[in-house]
């Protein structure tokens, strides 16, 4: 079976051609599908399915493609395979990824130089959905924003196929001769198994780590692979009237199925999983019984048939303009500039797809080059790209070196001037350097890696790091939260090395000493969680002796689930309670630090456009940046309320003046990411960290 090329176009063709006009109509459905759901989310909730539908045309044209070699030969010619699938994909992929790779270093900030330059390297190479699916359970990679090759992943998913099921088929079917059985036969086990594993891993990995589900070569191996046993079955020719409308019923189901799919899927629905049978069972029927169809009418029309065409080099082509078109324009994309990118998109597709794509792909020269030849070109071409991505990586690296090394020196020679924190924007009478007005440590660049905490401190398991004095402290302090107070850690630190105290410090991603139940991003992390935070209540009840409990949380990621019947902010509050009132009870204070105001999204990158004097071009509304309401503070007052002891320190005067939390204070970049704080940041917030503590503690002590 074969795709349509620049001769094979309309109706007219249909009598003396192989072309499956209803598998190119299918094409053409599930690129605009994909292209319509990304720029216009709002307008076509479930458009992302097209992805669903793109793999099972690839299980239904290469299983056919693999198994008509094998009937007739006996065995696959795995180089010449290989090699025809690296000429028919690679060429409008690296022309792709080169592209987006000069575009990325050339508009766009190198603060997301380093994720762009990984994500290259991964896509070019085929492990992109390693790479997110890696990011999706990383608690601290998970805010990562979209790179302009996370498209990648899908083409990744079917590299791996291509890879994986002719060494599949020649293995089994070496297995089957034994028992005597057909190439076809294995080919049926081999798929019906990957179908009834794979969903049923799908529906498993959907419910208990979406993240994984959605981007995992296992989860979705079912949608391959029922495209391939479709081209398993062969159906007889369309001699009655009867079998023509059986076909088109069929079809006419698996059209609907498409239809429906678009918009009863939504972001929300728990995907791949059991709602992937829905584009997939539609693409199937129509991949099976579409042939000899009016679908064929449909699928032949010039429009449909050259979006089918051109629907690999459009996939590819309109996902980096919509990640890096608002980057320039420094705001989300409209109607207007949407309905650009698409013109733009589908006309770059054709240049691409009849100018670059074909001409590579029929070109005599490839054509009478050895598998090998072929093979061994792709490697050298995937060495190039690989070495742009590292090359972005590199300079990343010396940027941050760089960084690194000024931001030492500024820290050091600012001790006693208005740098950080100690700008006091939010008091009566803050403190204005005008040396530090184009000082922005760390650099964007560096702001990822300016973070103190370390292994030791940070664990799935509760486990305490003992910072300051082991022995013969003055003073001890528990301190216990998520990552938001793990960012703290270097705070903390210097106050015990300069106080002669003793803080054990525990943390753990998303997670904190609260006993409401939380939102994970999937079952195992919800069972880790819920173990730390009873052991971290055990570990605070047996050390009741200490001076006080510090706690301090995100107030926004891993949220508490919302229960029913009550207010989210109501839950989390009690949650707080309850446990401070296990583990402290009314022995042990409680200290609650109020969560650090949120920047805007895109801060880092914000920040890293600026050149000569710092402006308030990346500053966060006060209102957003804090919200109406502490869940913190008003479970201080309610802990009180039940007897216990407890205070507030509220540190938020020293990001925020009375109308806005500025990105950069006092030469100091606060946020390394989109929800932490640097480092540096947290440093020159030590000074008024320790003087709140020692003011609560010496309260408690009257």
């Amino acid at each position: 079976m074969r795709t349509a090329t620049s001769g094979e176009r309309g109706p007219a063709h249909r009598a003396r051609d192989t072309t499956r006009w209803d598998i190119q109509g299918l094409r053409a459905f599930a690129v605009l599908a994909v292209v319509v759901y990304h720029l216009w989310p709002g307008a076509l909730h479930g458009g992302f399915v097209g992805v669903d539908v793109f793999f099972v045309i690839s299980g239904f044209l290469i299983t056919g493609l693999l198994l008509g070699e094998h009937v007739a030969t006996g065995s696959i010619r795995l180089g010449r395979f290989w090699s025809r699938r690296a000429k028919r994909l690679l060429p409008a992929a690296f022309l792709t990824i080169v592209v987006t790779g000069i575009a990325v270093l050339v508009a766009v900030p190198s603060a997301l130089w380093g994720q762009y330059g990984r994500e290259l390297i991964a896509s070019t190479v085929y492990l992109q959905n390693w790479e997110l699916a890696a990011n999706a359970v990383d608690y601290l990679a998970s805010a990562d924003a979209p790179s302009p090759f996370q498209h990648f992943w899908s083409l990744s998913v079917e590299e791996q196929f291509y890879i994986l099921l002719p060494l599949l088929l020649l293995g089994l079917a070496a297995l089957g001769r034994r028992r005597r059985l057909s190439p076809l036969v294995t080919a049926r086990l081999l798929l019906g198994a990957v179908v009834v594993v794979s969903l049923v891993w799908s529906i498993v990995q959907t419910a208990t780590n979406p993240g994984v589900a959605y981007f995992s070569t296992g989860t979705r191996a079912w949608e391959f692979a029922l495209g391939g046993l479709a081209a398993t079955v062969h159906l007889p020719e369309v001699r009655t009237e009867v079998a023509r409308r059986v076909r088109l019923v069929a079809t006419g189901i698996g059209v609907v199925a498409l239809a429906l799919s678009l918009v009863v899927i939504t972001p929300d629905t728990a995907f791949p999983g059991i709602a992937a049978l829905l584009p997939v069972g539609g693409a199937t029927l129509v991949v099976l019984f579409g042939a000899g169809t009016e679908f064929e009418d449909v699928g032949a029309l010039r429009p449909v048939a050259f979006l089918g065409r051109i629907s690999y080099a459009l996939y590819l082509w309109h996902w980096p303009f919509i990640v890096i078109l608002p980057i320039m324009l420094g705001r989300p994309l409209g109607w207007a500039t949407s309905t650009a990118v698409l013109l733009v998109a589908v006309g770059l597709a054709a240049v691409t797809t009849i100018w670059f794509e074909e001409p590579v792909r029929f070109s005599t020269w490839l054509r009478d080059l050895q598998p090998r030849g072929v093979v061994s070109l792709g490697v050298i071409c995937t060495f190039t790209v690989v070495t742009l991505g590292a090359a972005t990586l590199t300079a990343v690296y010396v940027q941050q070196v760089d960084a690194t090394t000024v931001t030492e020196q500024i820290t050091a020679e600012q001790d006693e001037s208005c740098f950080g924190a100690a700008a006091r924007i939010g008091s009566d009478d803050p403190c204005i350097d005008p040396e530090l007005a184009d000082v922005r440590v760390p650099a964007p660049a560096a702001a990822e890696d300016d973070d103190d905490n370390r292994a030791e401190c940070w664990n799935g398991a509760f486990r305490t790091c003992v910072l300051g004095k082991a022995t013969g402290w003055s003073k001890h302090l528990i301190v216990v939260g998520d990552s938001h107070s793990n960012a703290l850690l270097g705070a903390y630190e210097k106050i015990a090395d300069d106080n002669g105290w003793r803080i054990d410090l525990a943390g753990i991603g998303g997670c904190y000493l609260t006993t409401a139940q939380q939102d994970a991003v999937n079952d195992e992390s919800m069972r880790g969680c819920n173990a730390w935070k009873h052991a971290a209540i055990d570990y605070v009840r047996e050390h009741r002796d200490a001076d006080a409990l510090v706690v301090t949380h995100s107030a926004t990621q891993m949220p508490v689930s919302l229960p029913a019947g009550k207010a989210r902010d109501i839950a989390t509050r009690n949650g707080l309670v309850d446990a401070w009132e296990q583990a402290a009870g009314d022995e042990l204070p409680v200290i609650a630090i109020r969560d650090n105001p949120l920047p805007r999204p895109d801060v880092i990158a914000c920040v890293s456009k600026m050149s000569g004097p710092t402006t308030d071009a990346c500053d966060q509304p006060r209102s957003e940046a804090l919200g109406t309401t502490d869940s913190s503070v008003e479970a201080v007052a309610a802990f009180r309320a039940a007897g216990g002891q407890a205070a507030v320190i509220d540190l938020s005067d020293h990001y925020c003046t009375d109308t806005t939390c500025p990105a950069v204070i006092g030469g100091v970049l606060v946020y390394r990411d989109t929800t932490h704080i640097t480092a540096t940041w947290a440093a020159s917030l030590e000074p008024y960290l320790e003087r709140a503590l020692r003011k609560r503690l010496a309260a408690f002590d009257r």
